[in-house]
């Protein structure tokens, strides 16, 4: 048995013996059946309103195992790094949220296949219905509308990330070209039809796309300098290019043609160095 799927049972217990906690559920890699001695264990935790306000976190999460490291991260969110260096995220929230954080937009954002592998703990009957709703294979992904919208998103990123790097922010253009790598494996999952990890989508990249794909990926890769952050964009406006190409022949997706041209030359003479005339 891994490390994880220990502590998995020890938090399910936990969450039994605590009579304070109205629900419990569990996301991530192990919910979707894809943990491995890598990976996170995830939870949400829903606890009686008035008890929430003076729980010791900490504490709490120490019951499941030693922990050497315990603070809030960027969000908010309770991050653990145990003493066995796994590391864990549990969400305290009110019972009353239940409703806000378990619905649809949780679906689009996290696939959760199973029920039961989910569902830690419903005292209140309250969130087994809801998740009884959200569980079940990921959204369809290959639709015009998410095709559409993945391809503008490309556009307005690779935009931002060229100005950045004409202005000379090579720092921060590098930042945004990992958003433009990101819009690119979206486009490239939808062609090859391998769109589960589709906010994850780096995940396991090396087993579900294509050779030929994982290749021109790399090409849109660097390290900070600049004639390499250069060819990385140029490589990813061609690819992208030609994915968006293909996308509109799939599904009929009309992009503006105009705009895309003026762009192919704006971009020409960004990374060329040539200037920045006008468009």
């Amino acid at each position: 048995m891994l490390q994880q799927e220990a502590m998995i049972e020890r938090t399910r217990r936990v969450c039994r013996e605590d009579e304070r906690l109205a629900a419990a559920m569990m996301y991530g890699s192990f919910a979707q059946g894809e943990g491995d001695g890598f990976s996170d264990i995830e939870f949400i935790l829903f606890f009686e309103d008035e008890e929430l306000e003076d729980l010791d976190q900490e504490e709490w999460v120490s019951k499941i195992s030693p922990v050497g490291l315990y603070f809030g991260n960027e969000y908010g969110n309770g991050t653990a790094i145990f003493e066995n260096l796994i590391r864990g995220e549990f969400h305290f929230d009110r019972a009353s949220d239940i409703g806000r954080i378990v619905g649809e937009s949780m679906r689009d954002a996290d696939w959760l296949p199973s029920l039961g592998d989910t569902l830690v703990l419903d005292r209140t009957g309250e969130l087994a219905p809801r998740l009884r709703a959200i569980v079940g294979p990921p959204p369809e992904r290959d639709t015009p509308g998410q095709i559409r919208f993945v391809c503008d998103c490309f556009v307005n990123w690779f935009v931002f990330g060229s100005n950045l790097f004409a202005r000379g922010e090579l720092a921060r253009s590098l930042e945004l070209l990992g958003i433009v790598r990101d819009r690119l494996l979206q486009m490239v999952r939808v062609l090859e039809g391998s769109t589960v990890h589709w906010f994850n989508c780096a995940k396991f990249l090396e087993t579900e796309i294509s050779e030929p794909s994982y290749a021109r990926y790399a090409a849109c890769t660097t390290r900070l300098d600049r004639d390499e952050l250069r060819q990385a964009y140029l490589s990813a406006w061609e690819w992208g290019r030609e994915l968006m190409a293909s996308l509109e022949e799939r599904h009929g997706v009309v992009f503006p043609t105009t705009l895309l041209r003026r762009l192919d030359r704006r971009f020409e003479e960004i990374f060329s160095g040539s200037g920045l005339e006008g468009l």
